[in-house]
């Protein structure tokens, strides 16, 4: 958090530092620290999924196999993949849980760029 509520900028004027702009937002999308302040939120929001995952009945997460790990997400640049149930407990717990991410974070959750796709084996009154 020091990093993203301390920054500040100098410009070069004349190849001479001239003041200092403190910005009032934080740091914008273009900002150099922006990747990585994003890769340290989703390494914390897996970490998190994956606990919730290893509860019993949490529904949270997939299995590849039967003594395999469940996997709650895959990250990708900017995407993420949730995987759980087509339940709705499972469905609301894991809203619970990005709404408690987002809160603790800052990072929110784009639902109008955000898609819901399920496996062939849900029935229709799951979906």
């Amino acid at each position: 958090m020091e990093c993203i509520t301390s920054i500040s900028y100098s410009l070069l004027v004349n190849d001479e530092p001239a003041g200092l702009i403190r910005p009032t937002r934080g740091i914008s999308q273009g900002d150099p620290l922006s990747p990585y302040i994003f890769i340290i939120c989703m390494e914390a929001l897996s970490k998190f999924l994956l606990k919730e995952s290893m509860e019993t009945k949490a529904g949270i997460g997939i299995e590849l196999g039967p003594r395999s790990e469940r996997i709650p997400c895959l990250l990708f640049a900017d995407d993420c993949l949730l995987f759980c149930k087509v339940e709705t407990t499972t469905c609301n717990r894991l809203k619970s849980l990005l709404d408690t991410f987002y809160s603790r974070s800052g990072q929110l959750v784009n639902y109008h760029k955000s898609m819901l796709t399920f496996s062939s084996n849900a029935t229709s009154s799951h979906k």
